[in-house]
């Protein structure tokens, strides 16, 4: 359904929603959601779409979003109560906020800030113009980077790097399989570990001038130790 609101046409999916199936604890929708404008879902239960969801503007909705497909908005994604999940990416010209978790097969990328009251993963990139914030843990299967702080309550982990113009603090411990690098503070109570690769060679400390690999960058550490990597603290 196409809801005029003032200057802007909506599409608006709650029950009467043309092809939509209640089936259990979900709501299931075989096709795309596409708007020029906004995308509000108004349901009592999950929606899953077997297909992809673009809205131009912003995409809102009260419950749990998954789609086959994937996420995008050019301005925010904000899911009320519960989860938003793609099987390929979830983009956003501005922030992804979600009560529940965040979760990508592929890249999750934002312009403003991703957060999340539960877990944060990613099958590729994680990237944020400003913060990254997970009321649980942040994790990716390639690259962490942010433009501001990266802030987990659990743990941080990344397949490649951790980047960050602001602080990183972690409420247990941070992995990095090459390196890790913040503007800011870092916090890890756990401990730190960078440079934990399997797939190819690390150099020794002979060398490792010539490299950030296995490198732990930040103004200054000032909670827990690094475990595994070169402590380089810019202050001192």
């Amino acid at each position: 359904m196409v809801q005029k609101e003032g200057l802007n046409l909506n599409l608006v999916v709650d029950e009467n929603y043309p092809g939509l199936l209640k089936k259990g604890a979900e709501y299931r929708l075989d096709d795309d959601l596409k708007s020029d404008f906004n995308i509000e879902i108004k349901l009592d239960k999950r929606l899953v779409v077997w297909g992809y969801i673009d809205a131009k503007r912003n995409i809102k909705s009260n419950q749990s979003l998954k789609a086959e497909g994937q996420i995008k908005a050019g301005y925010s994604i904000d899911i009320a109560d519960g989860d938003i999940e793609s099987y390929e990416t979830i983009n956003a010209g501005m922030d992804i906020i979600a009560s529940g978790s965040v979760k990508a097969s592929y890249c999750i990328e934002a312009s403003g800030s991703i957060k999340a009251g539960k877990m944060i993963k990613s099958g590729w990139d994680l990237k944020s113009g400003i913060d990254i914030e997970s009321g649980l843990s942040i994790e990716s299967g390639e690259g962490i980077k942010a433009g501001g702080s990266i802030k987990a309550t659990h743990d941080i982990r990344s397949d490649k790097r951790i980047e960050a113009g602001g602080d990183i603090e972690s409420g247990w411990g941070i992995r990095a399989v090459l390196y890790i690098s913040c503007d800011g503070t870092l916090s890890a109570p756990y401990g730190v570990f960078a440079g934990v690769c399997t797939w190819k060679e690390i150099p020794t400390d002979d060398n490792i001038v010539e490299t950030r690999d296995r490198k732990v960058i930040c103004r200054k550490l000032i909670c827990g130790e690094v475990l595994y990597g070169i402590l380089e603290e810019k202050e001192s």
